[in-house]
């Protein structure tokens, strides 16, 4: 898994940078959530939300192959802003457990204002 989490956080990076330019991934985690919920996220300098809101789709495919080559059901990905920024610090992806699959189900609407949800399985 070491080797799928390092070429993942290096193939956002390299693809990131091949749209946007000078983009940095200083780092990158499987993690796993108290309610159960288990996903991938990395760290990010250098994007920002009008980058990830023109390159939602590209941005989602990434992030769809990489978590899934880590282990990951992409179910719900979102990019978290530093709050009162346009600066994008994180992008997520997440297998949810029954709780948060009932909690985050139906419309777009982002659970808090730093959050911009880029895909939710429905």
């Amino acid at each position: 898994m070491k080797e799928e989490i390092r070429g993942g956080r290096k193939r956002l990076e390299d693809e990131l940078r091949a749209l946007l330019g000078n983009i940095f991934v200083p780092e990158a985690k499987v993690f796993g959530m108290v309610c159960g919920c288990v996903g991938f996220a990395a760290d990010l300098r250098g994007l920002k939300s009008d980058d990830v809101e023109v390159f939602r789709e590209k941005i989602n495919a990434i992030l769809v192959d990489i978590s899934r080559s880590v282990g990951v059901k992409p179910e719900f990905i979102y990019a978290r802003k530093l709050p009162g920024s346009d600066e994008v610090v994180t992008l997520t992806v997440r297998e949810l457990c029954a709780r948060c699959r009932r909690e985050f189900a139906g419309s777009m609407a982002a659970p808090r204002p730093d959050i911009m949800v880029l895909k939710r399985q429905g």
